[in-house]
């Protein structure tokens, strides 16, 4: 498997989110300092502060979370793709979707999710469980990825139709891999995607791109990568 990999935006974010991570604590604190000894004009500065403080420290959470940790999700995910064939390829923040694989059979769209608790599928995605603290601060929140992976492919195939015919365009699943290793997954038979364990992503892709009847033509799938080769 080849990968192709942002690497200017991933040092660029993971600047930010510990720049927004050491700024929200300071401001956290600043409000917590003003609290003491309170008058009417500390109390609102420290209301105030508080309020930013714990805003830049969800910003700084969403960033640290994708761009700062070890190992990046990207790389996870990476390292378990990467005895796919050559024919696949792996974009990492330089296309539409923040990861993308490209393969013979097709596009996925691999999207991380760090649901604590038990994740399952009842109308929309939901888990039960998990720690309250971490669900507060965005860190183990199953959120709406099924619309995330609509977004995602909405725009892959907005910027596939720029250079492909209807025809051409091929076909795109959405797939929720699991990073939590404390979560687990429950009823999902009804879910509009896929959810794997990280270290089930490889075969899982494996086994229904070998059911696809009619995959892409060598000469779409080059036109596919010379496509997001080319994005910023």
């Amino acid at each position: 498997m080849k990968i192709v990999r942002n690497d200017k935006l991933i040092k660029r974010n993971k600047t930010i989110g510990n720049v927004a991570s050491f700024a929200g604590i300071g401001i956290l604190v600043f409000g917590l300092v003003m609290s003491f000894n309170p008058s009417p004009t500390k109390t609102l500065i420290s209301f105030i502060a508080l309020i930013v403080g714990f805003i830049i420290a969800q910003l700084s959470t969403y960033y640290v979370n994708r761009f700062a940790r070890e190992p990046r999700f990207d790389e996870i995910i990476a390292d378990n793709l990467s005895k796919l064939s050559d024919e696949y390829t792996f974009y990492v923040y330089s296309s539409p979707a923040a990861m993308l694989l490209v393969g013979p059979a097709g596009i996925w769209v691999p999207v991380p999710t760090t649901a604590g608790g038990e994740i399952y599928f009842d109308k929309k995605w939901k888990q039960r469980g998990g720690s309250l603290m971490l669900k507060l601060f965005g860190q183990e929140n199953i959120g709406k990825p099924s619309m995330d992976i609509e977004s995602n492919i909405k725009e892959i195939t907005k910027s596939l139709t720029k250079e492909l015919l209807e025809a051409e365009l091929p076909q795109m699943e959405g797939i929720l891999v699991k990073m939590n290793p404390k979560s687990t997954i429950g009823e999902v038979s009804e879910a509009p995607n896929l959810i794997v364990e990280a270290e089930a992503l490889r075969r899982t892709i494996r086994k229904y791109d070998r059911k696809v009847e009619d995959g892409l033509s060598p000469e779409t799938l080059a036109k596919i990568n010379k496509i997001f080769d080319g994005t910023e």
